[in-house]
């Protein structure tokens, strides 16, 4: 069995300001590095076998608040953890509607990044068997993980809501392939922080 833990990284300035970051690196703002702190703390305990995060600069600087309490621990940068390519609209601020618009040419689909879930399962399914796993991603990346580990048909995957900036979902992923759902957008250690962007952050999905 492996016990996997899922996590969003932390809010960035481009968040705030309404742009399109996809696979651009993001810069955590004040609040973001308020989250990671607090993320940290609430972890510091856990002994995580491994510290997988996307090589983006927000989601390595968010795992750093992590693992500076475990200073043995290396971080294992990953691509497939990566948020969704979003080709021309990326580093640019969201169009108007977005959300009712054709994504741009030669962006990831829903099923591309389906299929990058699966493929980072199937990886540590490999190498970390019996291990306590951790995973910083992002909320696009975290969707399409939702929607492979509860079993949903890929459609679910637009239906789902916004991961919370430094939530953590955590799975049970056992050898007979069955999931135990553990806890999904859980994000108690920022009951104490107070945070100028709180509200809007539980509401609004930007990648």
């Amino acid at each position: 069995m492996i016990d996997f833990w899922l996590v969003r990284h932390g809010e960035t300035v481009e968040n705030k300001q309404g742009i399109c970051q996809g696979q651009t690196p993001g810069t955590l703002n004040e609040d973001g590095i308020a989250q990671a702190e607090a993320l940290g703390e609430y972890l510091k305990n856990e002994n995580f076998d491994a510290y997988y995060s996307s090589d983006l600069l927000r989601t390595m600087k968010t795992t750093a608040e992590v693992t500076k309490f475990h200073p043995e621990k290396e971080i294992i940068p990953e691509q497939l953890l990566r948020e969704r390519y979003l080709a021309a609209w990326q580093g640019n601020p969201f169009p108007k509607n977005w959300k009712d618009m054709d994504l741009p040419e030669g962006a990831e689909t829903a099923e591309d990044l389906i299929a990058r879930a699966e493929a980072f399962i199937k990886l540590i399914k490999e190498k970390n068997e019996g291990q306590q796993v951790f995973a910083m991603s992002h909320g696009g990346l975290i969707r399409a993980f939702w929607t492979v580990l509860h079993g949903f048909d890929h459609d679910s995957y637009y239906h789902w809501d916004a991961p919370k900036n430094t939530s953590i979902s955590r799975f049970e992923l056992h050898e007979n392939d069955s999931v135990k759902v553990v806890a999904r957008n859980l994000a108690e250690h920022l009951e104490l922080v107070q945070l100028e962007g709180q509200a809007k952050n539980s509401a609004d999905w930007q990648l």
